[in-house]
């Protein structure tokens, strides 16, 4: 007996235009929810798509009605580009159900990936991220650690995108497979080269770079540029908007300037420039208002929170007859001693996912100093300027368990608000 697949598409079809004409009733709050809803939808959609995808390959579909390959059929029928076709192809040869000559059923070769991509939990980036680096481990790493960094990863991927969890396969390529693939035949036996760069001019006038570093020195470059390449401050009401290309290149000019006139270049003890924030004390307890600072620019109260962090900031509050009521705090701006410890323990940015090392970020406090918090490392952590502006912002709650820190998202996030921590870092 056949079945019919038309009529359970044609009851979805109907549910989604159901929902389509429910769009404009949907208040404010129940936008974000039915985002993640949907995402939900189609991601489960997706996973039934490379099982279908799996059956076809599993029937040979293809050659049946003409087409070389289940890839060409994809493309030819469904008006997917080449390289969309065969990664289907790919992903489902991974999370899809196999049959072997006869007919017997096999598990998918990512069970754990396929049950989370089916229960709408991961999306399609987490499942190339996982892929790809299941297929770059060595045949030398033996199938109980394969299958345990298949799990770790789906795990992982349920709380980070594909950038950031690709961070974390990559420590554990490393761990997994610490002498990496096998060098190429002809591959130099001595004097390795540190990297290569090509300078090209463009019709335009302009240089065109291109090139690579070995890791070491990456590492080296990639911090130099990306201390010079943070965003400048708003002044005059007139924020850097610069996009991240466009501040690394000029980060880059900028060191080249510097080398040319100095052997000087900026250190890596993360102390920030003295500031002078002259702000009310109401509008620093509520982070309502604004501040002054020493040429007289305004910035939020927000921001004046966010800045007292780690600056050298010497908070002047103001009462209400406008007299100082506290010049300076002791131990409100991290001490050297503590941020050494922050870096010692927190190796760069806590924030989950982050790599960014530990020379371009501030020192947080958990609970902020301005209610009550204490300058500790148990209450203190390490945040890039990114994510410390992004806690800031968005309200995550930060506690330090353990010697680890620990982030609770907010609920339009997580509605569940379930603690992450940074695997980069452990």
């Amino acid at each position: 007996m056949s079945v019919a697949l038309g009529d359970p598409v044609d009851v979805m079809s109907g549910c989604l235009d159901s929902l389509r004409k429910m769009l404009s009733s949907l208040d404010d709050k129940q936008i974000v929810p039915a985002l993640r809803d949907i995402e939900t939808h189609l991601r489960q959609t997706h996973s039934l798509m490379l099982e279908l995808v799996a059956e076809a390959e599993s029937r040979r579909i293809a050659a049946q009605v003409g087409f070389g390959n289940t890839a060409r059929l994809l493309a030819g029928t469904l008006q997917l580009s080449a390289a969309e076709a065969r990664q289907r192809v790919e992903h489902a040869s991974m999370v899809g159900t196999r049959r072997t000559l006869t007919g017997q059923t096999l598990p998918p070769r990512l069970p754990v990936t396929a049950a989370a991509l089916a229960a709408g939990g991961i999306g399609t980036g987490q499942l190339r991220v996982i892929s790809e680096t299941i297929a770059a481990l060595s045949t030398s790493v033996p199938e109980p650690a394969r299958e345990q960094a298949e799990a770790t990863l789906a795990g992982y991927a349920r709380d980070f995108d594909p950038r950031r969890l690709r961070l974390i396969a990559e420590r554990l390529l490393t761990t997994l497979d610490p002498d990496g693939p096998e060098p190429a035949d002809d591959a130099p036996a001595t004097n390795p080269t540190r990297g290569e760069l090509w300078l090209r001019n463009r019709r335009d006038g302009r240089l065109a770079l291109e090139g690579w570093l070995d890791p070491e020195h990456g590492s080296l470059l990639r911090a130099l540029i990306e201390q010079l390449a943070t965003r400048r401050p708003t002044t005059d009401g007139v924020a850097d908007h610069r996009t991240v290309p466009q501040r690394r290149a000029e980060a880059l000019i900028e060191l080249c300037e510097r080398a040319r006139a100095t052997d000087t270049f900026p250190t890596t003890g993360g102390e920030p420039p003295h500031v002078t924030v002259t702000i009310d004390w109401d509008a620093l307890r509520t982070g309502l208002g604004s501040a002054t600072l020493d040429y007289g620019h305004l910035i939020s109260a927000a921001a004046a929170r966010r800045l007292a962090c780690d600056c050298k900031v010497i908070p002047v509050v103001m009462g209400g007859d406008s007299e100082p009521l506290d010049v300076g705090r002791a131990m409100r701006t991290v001490p050297l001693g503590i941020r050494r410890a922050l870096v010692t323990r927190d190796g760069g940015c806590s924030f989950p996912g982050c790599d960014r090392p530990p020379g371009i970020c501030d020192a947080h406090h958990g609970i902020h100093w301005i209610d009550g918090g204490e300058t500790k490392v148990g209450n203190c952590c390490l945040l890039c300027p990114a994510h410390h502006q992004q806690v800031h912002l968005q309200g995550w709650d930060i506690t330090i368990r353990d010697g680890r820190v620990e982030f609770q998202p907010p609920p339009i996030i997580d509605p569940d608000r379930r603690p992450l921590s940074n695997p980069l870092r452990h």
